[in-house]
Protein backbone atom coordinates (compact mmCIF):
# COMPACT_ATOMS: atom_id res chain seq x y z
CA UNK A 1 0.00 0.00 0.00
CA UNK A 2 0.93 3.74 -0.89
CA UNK A 3 2.28 5.41 2.13
CA UNK A 4 0.23 8.24 2.58
CA UNK A 5 1.96 11.51 3.19
CA UNK A 6 1.51 15.56 3.16
CA UNK A 7 3.35 17.81 1.24
CA UNK A 8 4.98 21.67 1.95
CA UNK A 9 6.43 23.86 -0.08
CA UNK A 10 10.44 23.93 -0.23
CA UNK A 11 12.51 26.96 -1.95
CA UNK A 12 16.32 25.79 -2.03
CA UNK A 13 18.55 28.53 -0.36
CA UNK A 14 19.62 31.19 -3.16
CA UNK A 15 16.23 30.56 -4.48
CA UNK A 16 17.47 28.50 -7.25
CA UNK A 17 14.57 26.21 -6.93
CA UNK A 18 11.22 24.97 -5.50
CA UNK A 19 8.94 21.88 -5.31
CA UNK A 20 6.66 20.38 -2.61
CA UNK A 21 8.41 17.79 -0.40
CA UNK A 22 7.10 15.32 2.42
CA UNK A 23 6.35 17.15 4.93
CA UNK A 24 7.27 14.29 7.66
CA UNK A 25 10.16 13.47 6.27
CA UNK A 26 13.30 14.59 8.13
CA UNK A 27 16.13 16.92 6.65
CA UNK A 28 19.05 14.96 6.34
CA UNK A 29 22.34 16.98 7.56
CA UNK A 30 24.74 14.68 5.27
CA UNK A 31 26.06 17.16 2.75
CA UNK A 32 25.42 16.21 -1.42
CA UNK A 33 27.46 14.68 -3.07
CA UNK A 34 30.44 16.14 -4.52
CA UNK A 35 29.66 19.20 -2.44
CA UNK A 36 33.52 19.50 -1.89
CA UNK A 37 34.33 19.56 -5.13
CA UNK A 38 31.68 22.24 -6.73
CA UNK A 39 28.80 24.84 -5.48
CA UNK A 40 25.95 22.72 -4.14
CA UNK A 41 22.06 24.14 -3.11
CA UNK A 42 19.33 21.99 -1.82
CA UNK A 43 18.42 19.51 0.48
CA UNK A 44 17.43 15.78 0.87
CA UNK A 45 14.77 14.25 2.93
CA UNK A 46 14.67 11.05 4.44
CA UNK A 47 10.78 9.26 5.29
CA UNK A 48 10.36 6.47 7.56
CA UNK A 49 12.89 3.65 7.60
CA UNK A 50 12.58 0.29 6.51
CA UNK A 51 12.61 -2.93 8.44
CA UNK A 52 16.47 -3.20 8.55
CA UNK A 53 16.62 0.73 9.41
CA UNK A 54 17.33 2.19 5.64
CA UNK A 55 15.04 5.05 5.38
CA UNK A 56 13.46 6.26 1.71
CA UNK A 57 15.44 9.29 0.53
CA UNK A 58 15.05 12.29 -1.75
CA UNK A 59 17.55 14.72 -2.63
CA UNK A 60 17.14 17.88 -4.30
CA UNK A 61 19.79 19.47 -5.55
CA UNK A 62 21.50 22.34 -7.76
CA UNK A 63 24.84 22.28 -8.85
CA UNK A 64 26.87 25.40 -9.99
CA UNK A 65 28.50 23.51 -13.21
CA UNK A 66 31.81 25.15 -11.82
CA UNK A 67 35.23 22.76 -11.16
CA UNK A 68 34.98 19.48 -11.69
CA UNK A 69 31.63 19.59 -12.17
CA UNK A 70 31.34 21.31 -15.30
CA UNK A 71 28.22 19.46 -16.93
CA UNK A 72 25.74 17.95 -16.04
CA UNK A 73 27.30 14.82 -17.96
CA UNK A 74 30.07 14.61 -15.67
CA UNK A 75 27.92 14.68 -12.70
CA UNK A 76 26.07 11.70 -14.68
CA UNK A 77 29.06 9.96 -15.35
CA UNK A 78 30.26 9.98 -11.75
CA UNK A 79 27.14 8.78 -10.14
CA UNK A 80 26.97 5.87 -12.64
CA UNK A 81 30.72 4.94 -12.01
CA UNK A 82 29.85 4.85 -7.73
CA UNK A 83 31.72 1.83 -5.78
CA UNK A 84 28.66 1.45 -4.35
CA UNK A 85 27.13 0.26 -7.64
CA UNK A 86 25.47 -3.51 -7.95
CA UNK A 87 24.73 -3.07 -11.46
CA UNK A 88 27.81 -1.87 -13.21
CA UNK A 89 27.19 -4.31 -15.95
CA UNK A 90 24.57 -2.24 -16.95
CA UNK A 91 27.23 0.60 -18.09
CA UNK A 92 25.53 3.71 -18.97
CA UNK A 93 21.98 3.48 -19.65
CA UNK A 94 20.15 6.52 -19.90
CA UNK A 95 16.48 7.78 -21.27
CA UNK A 96 15.04 10.86 -21.98
CA UNK A 97 12.87 12.86 -19.92
CA UNK A 98 11.11 15.86 -19.44
CA UNK A 99 10.50 17.71 -16.50
CA UNK A 100 9.46 21.52 -15.66
CA UNK A 101 9.23 22.02 -19.39
CA UNK A 102 12.85 21.20 -19.84
CA UNK A 103 14.68 18.08 -21.44
CA UNK A 104 16.02 16.05 -18.66
CA UNK A 105 17.95 13.27 -18.58
CA UNK A 106 17.20 10.13 -16.60
CA UNK A 107 18.71 6.75 -14.82
CA UNK A 108 18.38 4.12 -12.56
CA UNK A 109 20.54 1.80 -10.97
CA UNK A 110 20.96 -0.16 -7.64
CA UNK A 111 23.26 0.44 -5.05
CA UNK A 112 23.93 -0.85 -1.16
CA UNK A 113 23.82 0.24 1.94
CA UNK A 114 25.27 -1.31 4.70
CA UNK A 115 23.55 -1.99 7.92
CA UNK A 116 26.32 -2.56 11.10
CA UNK A 117 24.41 -5.32 13.12
CA UNK A 118 24.62 -5.66 17.15
CA UNK A 119 27.07 -8.53 17.68
CA UNK A 120 29.05 -10.50 20.73
CA UNK A 121 32.87 -10.62 21.00
CA UNK A 122 34.03 -12.98 19.56
CA UNK A 123 36.60 -15.16 20.30
CA UNK A 124 39.76 -14.74 19.06
CA UNK A 125 40.99 -17.95 19.25
CA UNK A 126 43.80 -19.17 21.40
CA UNK A 127 47.29 -17.31 21.42
CA UNK A 128 48.81 -20.43 20.10
CA UNK A 129 47.09 -20.78 17.27
CA UNK A 130 48.07 -20.52 13.88
CA UNK A 131 45.52 -18.20 12.35
CA UNK A 132 44.94 -14.85 11.84
CA UNK A 133 41.70 -13.33 12.80
CA UNK A 134 40.30 -10.25 10.84
CA UNK A 135 37.49 -8.45 13.09
CA UNK A 136 34.61 -6.97 11.10
CA UNK A 137 31.51 -6.02 12.52
CA UNK A 138 28.86 -7.85 11.42
CA UNK A 139 26.44 -6.12 8.46
CA UNK A 140 24.05 -6.61 6.46
CA UNK A 141 24.27 -5.28 2.78
CA UNK A 142 20.37 -3.75 1.85
CA UNK A 143 20.39 -3.36 -2.01
CA UNK A 144 18.97 0.28 -2.97
CA UNK A 145 16.89 1.41 -5.71
CA UNK A 146 18.28 4.82 -7.19
CA UNK A 147 16.43 6.95 -9.94
CA UNK A 148 18.57 10.34 -11.04
CA UNK A 149 17.06 12.61 -13.41
CA UNK A 150 19.27 15.68 -14.13
CA UNK A 151 17.98 18.88 -15.64
CA UNK A 152 20.73 21.16 -17.47
CA UNK A 153 20.36 25.34 -16.33
CA UNK A 154 21.89 28.12 -18.01
CA UNK A 155 24.40 28.13 -14.85
CA UNK A 156 24.75 24.68 -13.64
CA UNK A 157 22.00 21.70 -13.67
CA UNK A 158 19.63 20.29 -11.52
CA UNK A 159 19.48 16.72 -9.60
CA UNK A 160 16.10 14.67 -8.06
CA UNK A 161 17.43 12.08 -6.59
CA UNK A 162 15.44 9.34 -5.03
CA UNK A 163 16.65 6.26 -3.09
CA UNK A 164 15.11 3.40 -1.32
CA UNK A 165 15.37 0.20 -0.19
CA UNK A 166 15.16 -2.49 -3.33
CA UNK A 167 12.17 -4.32 -1.35
CA UNK A 168 9.76 -0.83 -0.69
CA UNK A 169 10.68 0.92 -3.93
CA UNK A 170 7.57 0.87 -5.77
CA UNK A 171 5.50 1.90 -2.63
CA UNK A 172 7.33 5.00 -2.27
CA UNK A 173 7.34 6.12 -5.94
CA UNK A 174 4.30 8.46 -6.11
CA UNK A 175 5.78 10.77 -3.33
CA UNK A 176 8.83 10.91 -5.52
CA UNK A 177 6.55 11.23 -8.41
CA UNK A 178 4.68 14.51 -6.81
CA UNK A 179 7.72 16.21 -6.19
CA UNK A 180 9.20 15.84 -9.98
CA UNK A 181 5.88 17.25 -10.97
CA UNK A 182 5.99 19.86 -8.65
CA UNK A 183 9.71 20.87 -8.80
CA UNK A 184 9.88 24.57 -10.65
CA UNK A 185 13.60 25.58 -11.53
CA UNK A 186 14.26 29.37 -10.80
CA UNK A 187 17.30 29.84 -12.82
CA UNK A 188 16.79 29.74 -16.62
Amino acid sequence: TEPITSFEKYTCEGSYFRALVPSTWTRSDRNAPYADMTRVAGVKFEGPPNSEGVPASIALYWYSGERSFTTSDSYINARLGSMVREDAERGRATVDAHVAGRKATGFKMKTFELVMLPHDRLDPGKDDSPLVYERVAPSRKVIMDDHYIVLPASKGFFVLHYRVPEMIAEAYRPIFDKVIASFEPLVP
